[in-house]
């Protein structure tokens, strides 16, 4: 029996990294619905370490966390061989225009709003054609 990979059932991996568990929740949820694997990381702290062992196929990332801030983490993705190219999203509850900016400053391919919704989800993975 072959395994069959995630990409051939066209089901993503997404890295949700946010320090407020309800939020991962509903992040893991809205995934779940739309039929792709969820990897939770409530704290930055980890989340190069789970980047590396999970190689998701798109990270979504909370700003404002207590220990490290989202940029911190985008600029280290971006820093690595083996998430350099994977698509960071960050997700905010901040002013839309100037998160946008320092997103895509940081090495961001994008900035959503929170609350995730599940278009906002189902757009982003058609974007990067996950």
């Amino acid at each position: 029996m072959s395994k069959i990979s995630n990409r051939q059932r066209n089901m993503a991996k997404i890295l949700f990294i946010d320090d407020d568990t309800h939020t991962l929740y509903l992040m893991e949820q809205i995934s779940l619905i739309l039929g792709h694997e969820a990897f939770l990381c409530p704290a930055a702290k980890d989340a190069m370490r789970m980047a590396l062992e999970t190689l998701p196929d798109l990270v979504m990332i909370d700003i404002n966390m207590q220990e490290v801030n989202g940029f911190d983490v985008v600029r280290r993705l971006r820093e690595n061989e083996f998430t350099v190219d994977t698509p960071i999203m960050i997700l905010s509850a901040s002013e839309p225009d100037f998160e946008s900016n320092m997103a895509v400053a940081y090495g961001a391919n994008g900035f959503l709003p929170k609350p995730l919704t599940i278009k906002g989800l189902e757009n982003t993975i058609a974007k990067f054609n996950i």
